[in-house]
């Protein structure tokens, strides 16, 4: 099997389970949850980054023929950027008390309006689309920073955290810190001197 972990660049394809529920509020008639994420495949990213602003579908396509337990869910195809560039992001994601994938959330639909086929009362249930989903918090800072998207936050476990650690430990290689060693040479000449002449204590004063 080939050592994905050691490329620079991949893609992790996953599908994204979100439900619309229903709420009491005289601001917003529902919300968008996330039900679920399913880890798809893993390829080379071949230096291209993945296509963001995904469009959220219903999980069934035929809108009249849901059940009750399905009418209300949804799903989007995404893939998930790992670049070598935000290891030390990965690794403090992975070192944290909450390991996390965040998926990014935007106002809008993607819908194509000239597609006929699609169903009106569809168009109206979807009201957001999927503008990213990351591994890295350094990265999400920035659409937190910008405040117009929403930021779902689910835990980060399994095939994706395995490769996820086995990436990090690839690339990520934190500089050591090294103490700052002295001129013994200078400071014996400073203690021979009587110390620093900006610390004398009648200079101090006068």
């Amino acid at each position: 099997m080939e050592n994905l972990e050691s490329k620079k660049h991949l893609l992790y394809a996953v599908r994204i389970i979100l439900e619309r529920q229903e709420i009491e509020n005289i601001w917003e008639s529902h919300k968008w949850v996330i039900n679920d994420l399913i880890p798809l495949n893993v390829s080379s990213g071949e230096g291209y980054p993945p296509i963001n602003d995904v469009r959220i579908y219903p999980l069934l396509n035929d809108i009249k023929t849901y059940d009750s337990h399905n009418k209300n869910l949804y799903v989007a195809d995404a893939s998930i950027d790992l670049h070598r560039a935000e290891a030390e992001g990965y690794a403090e994601n992975l070192q944290s008390s909450d390991p996390s994938v965040y998926i990014v959330l935007r106002d809008g639909d993607l819908i194509d309006k000239s597609d006929e086929k699609e169903e009106k009362s569809s168009e109206d249930l979807v009201d957001v689309h999927l503008a990213e989903v990351s591994l890295s918090p350094y990265h999400i800072q920035d659409y937190e920073d910008c405040g117009e998207d929403r930021i779902e936050k689910i835990p980060l476990y399994g095939p994706i955290a395995e490769l996820l650690e086995k990436f990090v430990n690839f690339h990520f290689h934190p500089e050591e810190f090294k103490k700052r060693k002295r001129d013994k040479k200078n400071v014996d000449e400073n203690v021979r001197r009587g110390g620093d002449f900006r610390l004398n204590k009648k200079n101090i004063y006068n």
